[in-house]
């Protein structure tokens, strides 16, 4: 079971497949920092400016703690989608959570009043994020996964230094939802378990993260199926609590985990390779899962910080949550030119403002899509370099093969560093793994019937350096091109499609 990095992943192929070979990365990682002329290493191991300093740059490995820019404060919100009005593309989105509620990359539909989650044929998903992030809070989410073998649905909460919690689906076994945690990233596969309930892509749930200060919660519809508790993941080596504790932004996902291309294990763990030939692919041209509502209920920042203000952000690179600070500091990049240090670079001084707003709206054409037997108009919106949208037939999606073996999951190495998200990827030369299932309790009744298993999994890999993206570890993966001094937005806009998170 190798949890971890969905999201990620999924952003990292699509970007994979539709970037030119010509550009060369930066990378960066806790023993390579990005240089000053591309500042902002991504959480994606790669260094440069613009998107790549928004949600999900690492400060870690930034050139400076303040190469990234501060990220917009925790709101209380519920959210629905009649539309898809609230949702940006990552390719235009500067920063401004006032303008937008979530950024996506990929395939977002809007259908009956929900959102649609899609990976047409031959794609490589879809990703959409909130636009701010938590600070220890309660997140509900109300939806349906998708199906098959392969096929990897993500619901999880996600930080820039890489703490994560998180909800993961594997579309081969329709009874169980997965849960883990991880702290900066670090690998421990045995932090998994299991929450057994009824089938997630027929039946609508609640799925719950209730993240305090001292533990963390898991429910499904209300029904606590695992408790984290803070003091049980002290490192007395260290002198650390492994436990997620900086801000983290909600994050949503559909990715291809059965790609023949992945690691072995990869393959293993989403129940085998993924079928381009599926029912709802043959029916509906791409395999979705259902997201009818996000809620989110801020708690108090811990009380060393500044109970109010507009921005998180961090001061050193211990990646805690004492590194971190409340200020009212913008969050608005004034172009793809500027970073945290240099927020006006590339803008008159109110194009801050006017930028992000004036794109606030998703660019779209209309289409009809068909999903569960109903016709109706959406929006089918696409990023600007891509060639091709949604249409009623199948579409034509540009990648598919997932760039070969630059993609894998299912591998550790002790060499790792860190960058996870719930989707490993690792160029990975073998992979080995053992897993065992036990239930541990029983906490459901009623049709929801949800009840809480352990699950351990050993994973072994011989890893190859190269370009591809390691889960928990150093990244080398070409999710979009560095950016140089002289490249500015063009190459930027490149790299942020599936830089989202973000990049």
């Amino acid at each position: 079971m190798f949890c971890s990095l969905s999201s990620r992943f999924a952003a990292a192929l699509f970007a994979l497949a539709i970037l030119p070979t010509a550009f060369a990365a930066i990378t960066c990682d806790a023993n390579n920092l990005c240089p000053e002329s591309a500042p902002c290493c991504s959480q994606y191991g790669e260094c440069g400016i613009g998107a790549y300093c928004l949600g999900g740059c690492n400060p870690k490995f930034s050139f400076d703690v303040d190469s990234c820019a501060p990220q917009p404060i925790c709101v209380d919100g519920s959210y629905t989608f009649a539309n898809l009005n609230s949702l940006e593309s990552n390719t235009k989105y500067l920063g401004d959570s006032s303008q937008t509620d979530f950024v996506y990359t990929g395939y977002p539909l809007e259908y009956n009043g929900d959102l649609l989650v899609t990976m047409p044929n031959q794609s490589t998903g879809t990703v959409v994020a909130s636009s701010t992030y938590v600070w220890y809070g309660k997140v509900d989410v109300v939806m349906k996964s998708s199906r098959g073998q392969g096929v990897v649905t993500a619901f999880i909460l996600f930080s820039d230094v890489q703490d994560e919690i998180d909800y993961e689906f594997v579309g081969a076994d329709l009874g169980t939802v997965q849960t883990n945690f991880y702290y900066q990233g670090i690998l421990d596969w045995f932090n998994s378990q299991n929450i057994s309930l009824s089938d997630t892509f027929a039946n609508w749930h609640t799925y719950t993260v209730d993240w305090q200060q001292d533990y963390i919660q898991w429910s499904v519809d209300g029904q606590v199926g695992r408790t984290l508790y803070k003091n049980n993941t002290y490192n007395a080596t260290t002198g650390e609590y492994k436990f997620p504790q900086t801000p983290s932004r909600v994050q949503l996902s559909l990715w291809p985990g059965g790609l023949a291309s992945n690691a072995p294990g990869t393959v293993a763990w989403a129940g085998g390779e993924i079928n381009w030939d599926s029912a709802d692919i043959q029916q509906y041209g791409y395999d979705y899962a259902i997201v009818k509502s996000v809620n989110v209920q801020c708690y108090s920042p811990p009380s060393f910080a500044s109970q109010s203000g507009k921005s998180y952000r961090y001061v050193n690179r211990n990646g805690t949550q004492e590194s971190v600070i409340v200020t009212n500091d913008d969050t608005v990049l004034a172009s793809f030119d500027a970073s945290g240090t240099d927020m006006s670079a590339g803008g008159s001084s109110s194009s801050s403002s006017s930028s992000s707003s004036s794109s606030s709206t998703t660019s779209s054409s209309s289409s009809t899509i068909s999903i569960p037997n109903v016709s109706m108009e959406s929006s089918s919106s696409a990023s600007s370099s891509t060639s091709s949208v949604l249409t009623a037939s199948v579409p034509t999606v540009p990648g598919g093969d997932g760039g070969g073996n630059d993609l894998q999951r299912g591998s550790s190495s002790s060499s790792f560093q860190s960058i996870v998200d719930a989707s490993m990827v690792s160029q990975s030369t073998s992979t080995t793994s053992s897993s065992s299932a036990s239930t541990t309790l029983t906490t459901g009744n009623g049709s929801s019937g949800i009840s809480k298993s352990s699950a351990s999994t050993l994973a072994s890999s011989t890893s190859s350096a190269g370009g591809g993206f390691s889960q928990g570890g150093t990244t080398t993966a070409n999710a979009g091109a560095a950016v140089s001094p002289t490249s500015g937005s063009f190459v930027v806009l490149i790299t942020v499609l599936f830089g989202f998170f973000v990049l």
